[in-house]
């Protein structure tokens, strides 16, 4: 990470004498050392490493700070875990219950609109009379 001198491989411009990125080169090598970054910028967009052989850049990076080859990594592979199916929240195993029209009348017959609010508190049904109830109940849980 320090000032170097960066080398031009790519074909194209391996014999280059001019100026690039800000940085002045001779036959394909900077006259001077240029900063780190510039060696990165220089290395990222074309093939070119330092004069002392060294790629710097940010892939070239990537791979060394890894420091393994694709047969170690191999070794190194594990099984994954099986996965496990998540459930949203609220599901359940619970059954899901339903209602016909007969059966909720029979209900409001024996218990009034208290006993179809019972049912209704469950699906989170509110209404004020015992049609409007049944209904909004049928549109829930109805068969």
């Amino acid at each position: 990470m320090k000032p170097a001198k960066v080398k031009l491989l790519e074909s194209a411009f391996s014999g280059y004498t001019g100026v690039m990125s800000g940085v002045m080169f001779e036959n394909g090598v900077s006259k001077t050392a240029i900063p780190f970054i510039d060696q990165q910028r220089i290395c990222s967009i074309m093939k070119a490493e330092t004069v002392e052989g060294k790629n710097v850049s940010g892939a070239a990076a990537l791979a060394e700070s890894r420091e393994i080859t694709a047969k170690q990594a191999l070794e190194l592979e594990t099984k994954a875990t099986p996965t496990t199916e998540l459930l949203r929240e609220g599901e359940n195993d619970l059954p899901i219950i339903r209602f016909t029209r007969n059966e909720l009348e029979a209900l409001a017959d024996k218990g009034g609109i208290a006993a179809l609010r019972k049912i209704g508190n469950e699906f989170n049904v509110r209404e004020k009379s015992i049609e409007a109830m049944i209904e909004s109940i049928l549109n829930v849980a109805g068969e």
